[in-house]
Protein backbone atom coordinates (compact mmCIF):
# COMPACT_ATOMS: atom_id res chain seq x y z
CA UNK A 1 0.00 0.00 0.00
CA UNK A 2 1.31 3.50 -0.51
CA UNK A 3 1.34 5.89 1.84
CA UNK A 4 -1.48 8.41 0.08
CA UNK A 5 -3.63 5.76 0.53
CA UNK A 6 -3.58 5.69 4.21
CA UNK A 7 -4.90 8.99 3.86
CA UNK A 8 -8.98 8.57 4.24
CA UNK A 9 -10.44 10.87 2.31
CA UNK A 10 -14.23 11.69 2.02
CA UNK A 11 -15.11 13.26 -1.07
CA UNK A 12 -18.83 15.11 -0.86
CA UNK A 13 -20.97 14.07 -4.60
CA UNK A 14 -20.66 17.51 -5.93
CA UNK A 15 -16.51 17.75 -5.10
CA UNK A 16 -16.21 14.38 -6.77
CA UNK A 17 -17.99 15.24 -9.47
CA UNK A 18 -16.27 18.33 -9.95
CA UNK A 19 -13.24 16.29 -9.68
CA UNK A 20 -14.37 14.31 -12.64
CA UNK A 21 -14.94 17.36 -15.08
CA UNK A 22 -11.42 18.47 -14.15
CA UNK A 23 -9.59 15.24 -15.09
CA UNK A 24 -8.47 14.87 -10.97
CA UNK A 25 -8.17 11.22 -9.27
CA UNK A 26 -9.13 10.69 -5.84
CA UNK A 27 -5.17 9.90 -5.32
CA UNK A 28 -4.45 13.07 -6.97
CA UNK A 29 -6.01 14.74 -3.71
CA UNK A 30 -4.24 12.18 -1.62
CA UNK A 31 -0.85 12.70 -2.86
CA UNK A 32 -1.83 16.46 -1.76
CA UNK A 33 -2.52 16.04 1.18
CA UNK A 34 -0.08 13.57 2.47
CA UNK A 35 2.82 16.14 1.11
CA UNK A 36 1.13 18.85 3.11
CA UNK A 37 0.55 17.06 6.19
CA UNK A 38 4.02 15.76 5.54
CA UNK A 39 5.92 18.91 5.32
CA UNK A 40 3.94 21.29 6.98
CA UNK A 41 3.86 23.49 3.29
CA UNK A 42 -0.45 24.51 3.23
CA UNK A 43 -2.36 27.40 4.15
CA UNK A 44 -4.56 28.19 6.67
CA UNK A 45 -7.97 29.91 6.21
CA UNK A 46 -8.36 32.20 9.13
CA UNK A 47 -12.02 32.07 8.50
CA UNK A 48 -13.34 28.97 7.49
CA UNK A 49 -10.14 26.82 9.45
CA UNK A 50 -9.69 24.95 5.95
CA UNK A 51 -6.20 24.07 4.67
CA UNK A 52 -4.99 24.63 1.24
CA UNK A 53 -1.96 22.94 -0.60
CA UNK A 54 -0.59 21.90 -3.72
CA UNK A 55 1.57 19.19 -4.68
CA UNK A 56 3.38 19.03 -8.29
CA UNK A 57 4.57 15.25 -8.80
CA UNK A 58 5.47 15.91 -12.61
CA UNK A 59 3.88 18.36 -14.93
CA UNK A 60 0.32 19.08 -13.71
CA UNK A 61 -0.22 21.09 -10.04
CA UNK A 62 -2.75 19.58 -8.29
CA UNK A 63 -4.25 21.84 -5.31
CA UNK A 64 -6.35 20.63 -2.66
CA UNK A 65 -8.65 22.61 0.00
CA UNK A 66 -9.66 20.33 2.85
CA UNK A 67 -10.69 19.92 6.73
CA UNK A 68 -9.46 17.57 9.21
CA UNK A 69 -11.88 15.83 11.04
CA UNK A 70 -10.60 13.30 13.78
CA UNK A 71 -7.84 10.96 11.74
CA UNK A 72 -10.04 11.74 8.20
CA UNK A 73 -10.18 14.32 5.58
CA UNK A 74 -12.90 15.83 3.66
CA UNK A 75 -12.02 17.37 0.07
CA UNK A 76 -13.98 20.62 0.10
CA UNK A 77 -12.39 21.45 -3.72
CA UNK A 78 -9.59 20.34 -5.88
CA UNK A 79 -8.43 22.23 -8.80
CA UNK A 80 -5.00 22.04 -10.79
CA UNK A 81 -3.12 23.87 -13.43
CA UNK A 82 0.02 23.41 -15.83
CA UNK A 83 1.99 26.71 -14.72
CA UNK A 84 5.37 26.60 -12.83
CA UNK A 85 5.40 28.81 -10.14
CA UNK A 86 8.72 30.25 -10.21
CA UNK A 87 10.46 31.52 -6.69
CA UNK A 88 13.34 30.42 -5.89
CA UNK A 89 12.08 30.51 -1.85
CA UNK A 90 14.43 34.22 -2.09
CA UNK A 91 11.47 37.14 -1.43
CA UNK A 92 14.29 39.76 -2.09
CA UNK A 93 13.21 40.36 -5.73
CA UNK A 94 9.68 40.57 -5.06
CA UNK A 95 7.61 43.44 -5.53
CA UNK A 96 5.13 43.96 -2.53
CA UNK A 97 1.54 45.82 -2.31
CA UNK A 98 0.63 44.45 1.19
CA UNK A 99 -1.39 42.10 2.55
CA UNK A 100 -5.38 41.53 1.95
CA UNK A 101 -5.68 37.89 1.88
CA UNK A 102 -7.55 35.38 4.96
CA UNK A 103 -5.05 32.83 4.30
CA UNK A 104 -1.94 32.25 6.38
CA UNK A 105 1.04 30.23 5.55
CA UNK A 106 1.34 27.06 8.04
CA UNK A 107 5.17 27.18 8.14
CA UNK A 108 5.82 30.79 8.74
CA UNK A 109 2.81 31.77 10.44
CA UNK A 110 2.09 35.07 8.41
CA UNK A 111 -0.56 36.67 6.31
CA UNK A 112 -0.13 36.06 2.24
CA UNK A 113 0.61 39.41 0.97
CA UNK A 114 0.06 40.46 -2.70
CA UNK A 115 3.24 39.96 -4.47
CA UNK A 116 4.60 39.84 -7.81
CA UNK A 117 5.38 36.72 -9.09
CA UNK A 118 6.41 34.58 -11.75
CA UNK A 119 4.72 31.77 -13.76
CA UNK A 120 5.72 29.92 -16.36
CA UNK A 121 4.22 27.09 -19.08
CA UNK A 122 6.64 26.10 -21.73
CA UNK A 123 8.90 28.58 -22.77
CA UNK A 124 6.98 31.53 -21.47
CA UNK A 125 7.04 33.17 -18.87
CA UNK A 126 4.36 35.53 -17.21
CA UNK A 127 4.72 38.23 -14.46
CA UNK A 128 1.80 38.04 -11.70
CA UNK A 129 0.32 39.21 -8.82
CA UNK A 130 -0.57 36.82 -6.12
CA UNK A 131 -1.06 36.20 -2.99
CA UNK A 132 2.52 34.85 -1.23
CA UNK A 133 4.40 34.33 1.64
CA UNK A 134 6.84 36.67 1.98
CA UNK A 135 9.06 34.29 4.55
CA UNK A 136 9.09 30.94 2.76
CA UNK A 137 7.68 31.68 -0.73
CA UNK A 138 4.74 29.97 -1.02
CA UNK A 139 2.32 31.31 -3.62
CA UNK A 140 -1.24 30.99 -3.84
CA UNK A 141 -3.03 30.25 -7.17
CA UNK A 142 -6.82 30.77 -6.31
CA UNK A 143 -8.99 28.22 -8.27
CA UNK A 144 -11.06 30.53 -9.84
CA UNK A 145 -7.59 31.87 -11.74
CA UNK A 146 -6.47 28.34 -12.24
CA UNK A 147 -9.51 27.47 -13.68
CA UNK A 148 -10.25 30.93 -15.73
CA UNK A 149 -7.38 32.81 -16.94
CA UNK A 150 -4.20 30.15 -16.06
CA UNK A 151 -6.40 27.44 -18.34
CA UNK A 152 -7.10 29.80 -20.97
CA UNK A 153 -3.35 31.12 -21.37
CA UNK A 154 -1.97 27.26 -21.18
CA UNK A 155 -4.61 26.53 -24.28
CA UNK A 156 -3.42 29.35 -25.95
CA UNK A 157 -0.29 28.30 -25.83
CA UNK A 158 -0.91 25.08 -26.76
CA UNK A 159 -2.56 26.05 -30.16
CA UNK A 160 0.57 28.29 -31.19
Amino acid sequence: MNAYEQISLQIPGEVERLMEDRSILREDAQKVILHAETTGRKLLNSATGHFLAFHRPKAVTYWAEYVRTGDDYRLVTAYSHRMAMKSSGSTQEWVKSGSGSEWLCNQCQAPLEEQTVRLQYMQSIFPITLPACSGCGFILVTEELATGKLAAAEQALEDK
